[in-house]
């Protein structure tokens, strides 16, 4: 039987695994040096839910919420989007409980 307090501790705790990556590779992205033109950094969550997977992009916008790119050959200024974090499992489910598990998103709203 699924629960939800059990999904979510399952997410959680698989994620967690992970945190350390996120760490370092939001620490190296802020050792850079970011345009002028850059307002605002906005990090997205993209799931796949049919593989359970994660990843987080972070874009560098300006004021108006339009994406910034690097206008001038200079690597050693950021602008545009990088992935801080690859795609990761977030819930792992055997072939045998997929059943029960269509029933309990079904039943959740997930």
């Amino acid at each position: 039987m699924f629960l939800i307090e059990n999904y979510i501790s399952s997410i959680k705790s698989n994620l967690e695994k992970h945190s350390d990556l996120l760490v370092g590779n939001l620490k190296s992205v802020f050792e850079n040096k970011f345009s002028t033109d850059i307002d605002l950094l906005d990090f997205t969550a993209f799931i796949e839910p049919t593989r359970f997977e994660l990843s987080i992009r972070m874009f560098s916008m300006d004021k108006e919420a339009n994406e910034v790119f690097c206008e001038v050959d200079d690597e050693t200024v950021f602008a545009g989007s990088i992935k801080v974090l690859p795609e990761v499992d977030y819930y792992q489910l055997k072939d045998s409980q997929l059943d029960f598990f269509s029933i309990f998103t079904n039943r959740t709203k997930i």
